[in-house]
């Protein structure tokens, strides 16, 4: 059996063999209920890349889903439009018309056009008959939201809007309207958001409150992402240990979309293309796993945001303290902090007391000061912001003179650990001079 279409693997592939229901959770069961409720908006939030759009694609059906990105919707209008190209449905239509006018001369004319015609009075006449047609055409303009009415209401098929957070502020209103309209009249409509955003659908549209169900979805466990592992070499016949799979699992940080990358490099890497022959074992002992993990931190591009984050804002002249650091590197409290993330077990959410056990953990000398490292966090959280304002990386969470520092983008915290970013950035010196940021190249 040939689990692949063609000789190039995509990493969709990988997943495609590997879904795994969630232990615990039963959110395929919460989802299924969501979708039987008539008229009313499913809200399904969860981290970046946690598979939202796997889960209901897995309860909906592929062939029923129809997938359109917050970031191709501005309005209301637009959202329909993008479900009717999906349908393949034209949002205007175009009619022709002929009229045609006729003449006829001679006052006693009779008989057929253009012929002679000799009656019993002995009257002759002529008649003859000349038309003008005239083509109109006309352009008929179908309500979007009218037409997905007419041809998916009630039906089973759902409206997947994904990334609500990306429809541009002053357009979400609007869209949060079409889609109370639209849920009423029987459209089934699921919208995508992450968690910090969940509430976005019902603070434009309060209308909305009491008519939406939730879904909530987190981060995943180490062993449900073991799991994605050993279903997907077990098709393959290739076999790996379960001590494997959770030393993969643990690299994804959170994440099953960066489980499945980390998998299909690892095929990538032993060569393994279509399931084998026999029972093949696999080996990532030494620096083989390293290696996998660096090609995995490529398709996650995080250079230019790290690299500003490591120089930090410009000083007023006065330069940061240097830190001595495991590494053998020297560094200001930024790359104390980049260190401090990397460091140890992938940890999504810091708060103030573990991030301080991590930052001495990652200092051989004195850590930076207290009051330091919060306004370094800070700044962290703006130049997150700034590098990608529609995009959420990372949060800081002010709480007095102490906070929680939350990796929102599983893959950020992968390229911090996995790439060699940091290691090539040891060498550059902190800013200096005004306060005006400056952005660095990627590499």
């Amino acid at each position: 059996m040939k689990l692949f279409a063609t000789d190039v693997f995509t990493p969709n592939d990988f997943p495609e063999h590997t879904y795994v229901a969630r232990a615990g959770e039963d959110l395929e069961r919460k989802l299924e209920r969501a979708v039987a409720t008539p008229k009313v908006v499913i809200s399904i939030s969860g981290p970046s890349k946690s598979g939202k759009t796997v889960l209901v694609e897995k309860v909906v059906g592929k062939d029923s889903m129809i997938l359109v990105s917050g970031a191709e919707v501005q309005s209301g209008d637009d959202l329909w439009s993008r479900v009717l190209s999906w349908m393949d449905v034209p949002s205007s239509v175009v009619e022709q018309t002929t009229k045609s006018r006729g003449h006829r001369f001679g006052a006693e004319a009779s008989g057929k056009a253009g012929i002679v015609v000799v009656e019993a009075s002995g009257k002759t006449s002529y008649d003859h008959t000349r038309g003008t047609a005239t083509a109109v055409t006309e352009t008929r303009s179908d309500d979007g939201l009218a037409r997905v009415i007419r041809d998916i209401a009630n039906s089973t098929f759902v409206v997947f809007l994904d990334d609500f957070h990306y429809i541009p502020e002053n357009g979400r209103t609007d869209v949060a309207r079409h889609i109370k309209a639209g849920a009423e009249r029987g459209i089934r409509i699921c919208v995508a958001t992450v968690p910090h955003r969940a509430d976005d659908v019902v603070r434009t549209n309060h209308e909305l409150r009491g008519r939406l169900a939730q879904v909530d979805t987190s981060f995943w466990t180490v062993e449900e992402l073991a799991q994605i592992a050993i279903a997907g070499f077990s098709k393959l016949l290739v076999d790996i240990t379960p001590q494997q799979a959770m030393r993969l699992a643990e690299e994804a940080c959170g994440s099953p979309q960066l489980m499945q990358r980390i998998c299909l490099d690892v095929c990538f890497d032993l060569g393994i293309r279509h399931e084998q022959t026999e029972k093949t074992a696999i080996n990532l002992e030494g620096t083989r796993l390293h290696s996998i993990l660096e090609q995995s931190s490529t398709h996650a591009d995080f250079g230019t945001m790290v690299a500003n984050m490591h120089q930090g804002p410009k000083t007023r002249g006065t330069e940061r303290r240097v830190h001595n650091l495991i590494d053998g590197s020297e560094g200001d409290v930024y790359r104390v902090l980049l260190l401090a993330l990397a460091h140890g077990n992938p940890t999504m959410v810091l708060p103030y007391n573990l991030l301080m056990e991590r930052i001495e953990a990652v200092c051989t000398g004195e850590p930076p000061a207290a009051s330091s490292i919060v306004q370094a966090c800070r700044q962290l959280d703006a130049i997150a912001k700034r590098i990608a304002p529609t995009e959420r990386v990372l949060e800081w969470t002010d709480q007095e003179l102490t906070g929680t520092l939350s990796i929102v983008n599983p893959y950020f915290l992968f390229y911090l650990r996995c790439s060699r970013k940091l290691q090539t950035l040891a060498s550059i010196k902190p800013n200096t001079g005004s306060d005006q940021q400056r952005s660095l190249p990627m590499d």
